[in-house]
């Protein structure tokens, strides 16, 4: 069986979240709406991983709950992966397998069991052979609650995996959809190599989308928003026709109801616009009394500001009359000069 040369791990319990996924993303990288999404090339199809590749995938923002991850800038939602099975357990609700890809990390697969029929022994479980009482499977139930055949997958089995991705106890896992036994080397070659050429053509790089095709996907998830609105608006009138068609005609006492709903559903309507008219006018006059205030405001500044240029000015006109005064009495007195009383005789 060919197999990558990095050295294999047993056990996928050492492989957690918190030590696979990085603190931050690299501000170089441009994340793009999900309304683009369905551009990228890794979204709508089965991205070629590694069990090492889902455990370092990024979670962001926005997304929890929504089982979408990020390698790089590629949003990545359904993985595909290839190794052998290295570990089987069974539990009353699903199957849960361990997948070695020789990676460096191993990976839980997880699959749902049929509900049980009959208590003793289920026919979605077979008996091993070889004694021991080992369970193998031979029928699940995936995520999306298909049926998935599992007949031929035990421990040993070379198999490729395609799945969504979740989370355990912070351990990533594969939510299993479909599986298929590899028989041959050259088949396991062949879906290596298509791993190699996954990562070297789409994820080594990052995902780039350009301006008018952005615009583009934006224009179409509005379109798109809009006829699902209108397609359950169409669809709740279609069930309100066929509820009206199966009640038949109305009697007299349930058309009087009727009659009566109506009344109170339009004067409710009218009690609730006379209601916002009157809060809106109380918003006006609050208005108009913030405008009126604020005007009053400025009136008794602009008055003040006024009253005391008057007043500054009228201060600067008594100072001068009472320095030309001042300049007045004292060139009366340089004229005067000569001994006292001289004036007075020279009048005389």
């Amino acid at each position: 069986m060919l197999r990558p040369t990095v050295a294999p791990t047993t056990s996928c319990s050492t492989y957690h979240l918190k030590d696979a996924m990085p603190k931050s993303f690299s501000p170089a990288l441009k994340f793009y709406p999900a309304y683009c999404f369905p551009l990228s090339p890794t979204y709508n199809t089965w991205a070629r991983l590694t069990a090492a590749d889902v455990h370092a995938l990024k979670e962001r923002g926005g997304f929890e709950g929504q089982n979408i991850y990020f390698h790089l800038n590629h949003p990545i939602k359904w993985i595909r992966l290839v190794g052998v099975i290295v570990a089987l357990d069974v539990y009353p609700t699903r199957w849960i397998m361990v997948l070695d890809d020789s990676s460096g990390a191993t990976i839980q697969i997880t699959c749902g069991r049929p509900k049980l029929v009959q208590p003793v022994l289920p026919k979605d479980e077979l008996i091993a052979p070889g004694g021991g009482g080992a369970i193998v499977p031979t029928e699940g139930v995936t995520a999306t609650g298909r049926a998935i055949d599992l007949r031929g997958v035990d421990l040993g089995n070379v198999v490729k995996v395609k799945g969504g991705i979740g989370a355990f106890r912070e351990q990533r896992q594969v939510l299993l959809e479909r599986i298929a036994i590899i028989h041959t080397t050259s088949g396991e070659a062949a879906a290596w190599t298509e791993n190699v050429d996954f990562r070297r053509t789409i994820l080594d790089s990052p995902w780039v989308v350009s301006e008018k095709d952005e615009k583009r996907a934006k224009s179409k998830a509005e379109c798109s928003e809009r006829e699902q609105r209108a397609m359950a608006e169409r669809k709740r009138r279609k069930q309100r026709a066929e509820a009206e068609k199966m009640r038949g005609p109305l009697g007299k006492e349930e058309q009087k109801a009727l009659e009566k709903g109506k009344r109170v559903a339009r004067l409710l309507s009218e009690e609730k616009k006379r209601e916002e008219q009157r809060r809106n006018a109380a918003e006006r006059e609050q208005e108009g009394e913030r405008v009126k205030s604020a005007r009053q405001t400025k009136m008794d500044n602009e008055r003040r500001e006024r009253d005391k240029a008057r007043r500054e000015h009228e201060r600067r006109l008594r100072e001068e009359e009472y320095e030309r005064l001042k300049a007045q009495r004292s060139g009366g007195k340089r004229k005067s000069g000569g001994q006292p009383g001289e004036d007075i005789m020279s009048d005389a």
